[in-house]
């Protein structure tokens, strides 16, 4: 008996080590098989040498006729060898042509899928059919991801991402990337179709117009580009005004929401990314920005984009400035005509610093009595894990509103590691406008003290029942 439990576990032990070494030679296949097409060992190169960027690999090809191609073709299309500047079909004479296979999924015919054999074998093709031949991928074979990967360090983070504007491509390196600037902007330079400038920033977007310095790393010094976004062309100086290509989704996102004959009041509307597309559907658009820059092509982009003139109106003010006159000197009228208005505050590094010039803007007199209650998306930073209420946390602080006036807190986009741009979304009661909130605020502070005070008794009473 004792025996037989011994070699009970020995079995389960030898088992168990052959499944560990089967897994663990599966890993490793499916490591080296993946970096068959991926660029050689060029680590740490600073200077770009394209003559050290070759590889040779062996690939499985099918030796056809060229009359059973189109019949062979559509089920090998998910098995063929793709990569950049190489054709997987190659015509060798009159009557004959070449496949070439991925060697990442096909070693040998008994890689193929019994479906894909079983087309072959209809057309007697055979694994008699199936050789292997040498190639050489070289710098031109290889995308700029793979490139800058074997290039860049491995220890620190390499680079993540790149925008691009036009014929601009904007990166922005940090310190340990510095020196490999040179063979990172060829590479994108030479890999980005469309490119002819690549820029790096500086410094940090600090300043009160919002762009930043930033030095040319390869090509033209041509910063005035043209993007297109939701069926809008934007022509901009790059140099002089804010752009931010990763933002397009969340435009498209607000601008959605806002319906013909809606009203639009953008208190920091750059080049026009949420002003331009609204106007455009006949919603009443008052947008606003401080940099005479942005303010010059707001105004370019607006007839550019044939903006009906009667929908759009553009101003060159600080935000409070507009806030304080034009928003209110507007807002009355809209309100009485029972419109919806939204306002968009994207200045996400100090837009909640602007909510207070909303707070007692009119007098009791002032204001009508109104059913459609406008709504603020105002955009701000926040770091930590619990972003939603550091987003709540970060508006309450800065505005004397109710927490029940936040209808919504979202998730832009990450910008770094703890770093994330959200949208809070606020109901603009007209208690706040006349700065009569401060009532509502209170009783709605009491109710949640009383509320935690309650639960704190409970717990005492549940705490001493335990005892």
């Amino acid at each position: 008996m004792i025996y037989n439990f011994h070699k009970q576990v020995h079995n389960c032990v030898k088992n168990l080590s052959y499944l560990l070494s089967h897994q663990f030679y599966s890993t490793q296949l499916k490591s080296a098989m993946e970096n068959i097409l991926k660029p050689p060992n060029i680590r740490g190169m600073q200077v770009l040498n394209k003559d050290l960027i070759k590889k040779d690999i062996e690939v499985p090809y099918l030796s056809l006729k060229k009359e059973n191609l189109n019949k062979v073709l559509p089920i090998l299309t998910k098995h063929l060898l793709k990569i950049k500047k190489f054709k997987p079909v190659e015509h060798i004479e009159e009557n004959k042509v070449d496949v070439c296979l991925s060697p990442e999924f096909i070693k040998d015919w008994t890689g193929l899928p019994d479906e894909v054999k079983s087309v072959l074998e209809e057309v007697h093709i055979n694994k008699n059919d199936l050789k292997t031949k040498h190639i050489e991928l070289t710098y031109d074979n290889f995308s700029a991801e793979d490139l800058l990967k074997a290039v860049l360090p491995t220890e620190k983070d390499g680079l993540s991402s790149f925008s691009q504007m036009g014929h601009i491509v904007h990166i922005n390196l940090r310190e340990h990337l510095v020196p490999f600037k040179s063979i990172i902007a060829d590479i994108l330079y030479d890999k980005i179709p469309g490119c002819k400038s690549v820029v790096n920033k500086i410094n940090v977007i600090d300043n009160t117009y919002r762009n930043f310095s930033m030095e040319v790393l390869k090509g033209d010094n041509n910063m005035i580009t043209t993007v297109k976004e939701n069926a809008c062309s934007f022509k901009f100086d790059f140099s002089k005004v804010y752009w931010n290509s990763r933002l397009c989704t969340e435009h498209e996102r607000v601008v959605k929401k806002i319906k013909s004959s809606d009203v639009l009041f953008d208190v920091f509307a750059g080049i026009g990314p949420f002003s331009i597309p609204a106007a455009k559907k006949k919603c009443y658009v008052y947008a606003n920005d401080l940099n005479p820059e942005s303010f010059k092509w707001l105004e370019y982009n607006s007839k550019a984009n044939k903006v009906p003139v009667d929908y759009f109106k553009s101003f060159n003010k600080d935000g409070a400035d507009f806030i304080k006159t034009d928003f209110k000197q507007f807002l009355t009228a809209h309100l009485k005509n029972e419109q919806n208005v939204f306002i968009t505050m994207n200045l996400p590094a100090m837009a909640v610093e602007f909510l207070k010039y909303f707070e007692g803007l009119f007098s009791n007199g002032e204001l009508p009595d109104f059913k459609n209650i406008p709504i603020i998306f105002v955009y701000c930073f926040v770091k930590g894990e619990n972003y939603i209420e550091l987003g709540r946390k970060l508006v309450l602080d800065h505005f004397n509103c109710s927490n029940s006036d936040i209808v919504d807190i979202f998730r832009v986009r990450t910008v770094s590691n703890f770093k994330e741009m959200m949208r809070v979304t606020i109901k603009l009661q007209k208690n706040i406008l006349t700065g009569n909130q401060g009532k509502r605020k209170l009783e709605e502070d009491f109710n949640q003290d009383t509320k935690r005070s309650c639960v704190t008794e409970q717990d005492g009473k549940e705490q001493e029942e335990s005892r």
